[in-house]
């Protein structure tokens, strides 16, 4: 009996000691009531199931169904005479959308690999592609023309025993539209750059590519809005509109020579605005598409993503960053675009296969991050320490080293390859507007825009910053909205695009490709002109691709 009295009072101190610290733990933790104990919640996405998504996006075959009727036309033109690399059949522009850009169709004797050269107007400037399968029928691109021009194209057939047939055809383009931009080099070393052209990426509008001298050689006259990318396969992601309407809506998958292969809508019937799917879409190692768009459900716009599946169109998964962050962030929010509900803005995805996350940049909270997807689990946030509860506190970097800069409504991060040779640190490079938006009580601001390296230790939750470009430029490169940062993996150049610049003469866009030095040396740099405050044609990201995609 005394045994049986003895175990239910230390029984009995432990419950009250239990319930004690329970007491202590909830008052330390500052929860003063339920509301503030739900903004303390833990980062981390809510995904819903497969299926149980709101459809944001369907296929389309509409525009594929058109460009049958083209092909069999172009086949009917093919099949009235015999055509040979002295006699081939060439076709400017064949879909309609790619001025600068022609098909060549023709056959050989023998099996045979094609060399393609557009002659260009120095010594750096021709454009030159072989197609290396040995084939006897050819269907060939012929790209970067330059527009108004009697240009040289030469096709060459190599056999495998060597033998070579050789042949100059002369394409005559038109003139640019009168609405084109204006591109000026400022200064060029092609022997220096990134291989490729400098491909400009607007708001809205024309996507469009030129060379070291700024002269244009490839655009597209489909309408475009902020998204474009190469896919694995070599096609071009990208985001346009049918004519006539506002609302950028579809999302392409197209060649160079501007052929679709799938369309996908974007449905949001009850929002008004043009930007539907408004940064940004990125391809998954799926092949599904991961693309920037809104929940109409809400009072909030910019925070939501969707995946796609790319043989349906249905929309798979989705996702708000109001699941991830705590409600005063967005129902307190007080900056720009306040009245529209964008207090995310996201402007940028990049999927980084080697631990299966997404690297995120948002404008309006001043930050960069770095989450599990699709668990969607926080890794890191990258943001000044002002106005953050205590239960993300695990989840910021820490600045070590001297003349560290927390970014300013940031865009485009990007991973680098590894800089230290030390497997416990990845670098990356993004571009800082250097505006305080939300967080980040700077001095700085807004004296200028830079790309700015930062190195981050996830296991010790550090981060220094290793490299910068742009501080000393100040106004001439402060863009207050939009900008870009790349890397170039062949030369180790780096590439900056502030897209939205007052200058003295009126607006502009800056792209500069710089090395890796510090202080760096600017190995090639263009100014983009033509365009008003608040016509949305400013260069919202550049890209250095060449012409002709790997696998072709």
């Amino acid at each position: 009996m005394r045994k049986t009295l003895v175990i239910f009072v230390i029984l009995a101190v432990i419950m009250v000691s239990f319930f004690v610290a329970i007491e202590i733990i909830g008052s330390d933790s500052g929860f003063n009531n339920e509301k503030e104990a739900k903004q303390l919640k833990t980062p981390a996405v809510s995904f819903q199931p497969d299926g149980k998504v709101e459809q944001l996006s369907s296929y389309s075959n509409e525009r594929m169904k058109k460009q049958e009727k083209m092909e069999e036309q172009l086949k009917e033109q093919y099949a009235q005479q015999p055509h040979s690399i002295k006699n081939p059949f060439v076709k400017l522009d064949p879909y309609g959308v790619t001025p600068l850009s022609a098909l060549a169709m023709f056959e050989t004797e023998e099996p045979a690999q094609v060399t393609i050269t557009v002659e260009g107007k120095d010594k750096h400037g021709d454009v030159t592609h072989t197609y290396e399968k040995y084939k006897t029928e050819h269907t060939i691109s012929i790209l970067g023309l330059y527009p108004d021009y009697q240009n040289t194209v030469t096709i060459t057939a190599t056999t495998k025993s060597g033998n070579t047939v050789e042949d100059t055809v002369s394409i005559q383009t038109d003139g640019l539209p009168d609405v084109f931009l204006n591109t000026e080099t400022v200064e060029a070393h092609p022997e220096k750059m990134e291989n490729g052209m400098t491909f400009i990426i607007p708001s809205s509008r024309n996507v469009y590519a030129v060379d070291h001298q700024a002269n244009v050689r490839w655009y597209s006259t489909h309408w475009n809005s902020h998204v474009f990318q190469r896919l694995d396969n070599g096609h071009l992601l990208y985001i346009t509109k049918e004519e006539g309407q506002n609302k950028y809506n579809e999302i392409l998958e197209m060649n160079m020579l501007g052929k679709v292969y799938n369309s996908y809508r974007i449905n949001l019937d009850n929002y008004e605005a043009t930007n539907l799917v408004h940064h940004d879409a990125i391809e998954l190692p799926s092949g599904n598409l991961l693309a920037t768009v809104h929940d109409t459900d809400s009072n909030y716009i910019e925070d939501e993503m969707i995946e796609i599946d790319r043989e349906t169109g249905k929309t798979v998964r989705d996702f708000s960053f109001r699941d991830v962050f705590p409600e005063s962030f967005y129902q307190e929010y007080d900056g720009p675009s306040e009245d529209e509900g964008d207090w995310f803005h996201q402007n940028a995805i990049w999927y980084m296969e080697s631990d299966k996350s997404i690297l995120v940049s948002s404008r309006h909270q001043d930050l960069a991050m770095k989450m599990s997807y699709p668990e969607g689990e926080v890794e890191w946030i990258l943001a000044a320490h002002e106005l953050w509860p205590d239960s993300y506190e695990r989840y910021l970097l820490e600045p070590v080293g001297d003349d560290f800069k927390f970014p300013g409504g940031p865009h485009a991060i990007m991973p680098l390859p590894d800089m230290d040779n030390n497997k416990q640190t990845t670098d990356y490079l993004l571009f800082d507007n250097n505006i305080v938006i939300t967080r980040g009580d700077d001095p700085q601001s807004e004296d200028f825009s830079r790309m700015v390296q930062y190195r981050i230790n996830p296991e010790k939750m550090t981060v220094k910053e290793v490299w910068s470009y742009g501080e000393k430029r100040g106004d001439e490169l402060f863009s207050s909205i939009v900008g870009d940062a790349n890397y170039h993996y062949d030369t180790g150049n780096r590439m900056l695009t502030s897209g939205f610049i007052e200058a003295e003469n009126g607006m502009n866009s800056r792209v500069v490709e710089v090395n890796d030095e510090q202080p760096a040396d600017v190995i090639y740099e263009i100014v983009i002109s033509g365009f008003k405050e608040d016509s949305h044609r400013q260069a919202y990201r550049a890209m250095r691709l060449p012409l002709y995609p790997e696998n072709q």
